[in-house]
């Protein structure tokens, strides 16, 4: 059974801990980008490039985790 929650991290070269450490930390960014994205849906004007900042932060963290 534990093997369900290590496989994944372990071919990452992560712990459980870290791993969820990491992904809940995606999963904060990417919560913080959506609420940018629906203000800017409603208000154009603002925020104009934040997802696509976001989309490159992102993008970033997760390359530099991979080196």
């Amino acid at each position: 059974m534990i093997q369900y929650f290590t496989e994944h991290p372990n071919l990452h070269n992560m712990t459980y801990i870290e791993h969820f450490c990491f992904s809940s930390y995606l999963g904060f960014q990417f919560l913080i980008a959506a609420i940018y994205a629906f203000i800017h849906a409603i208000f154009p004007f603002l925020f104009e490039t934040t997802s696509t900042d976001y989309a490159n932060l992102i993008t970033n963290i997760i390359d530099q985790k991979n080196r």
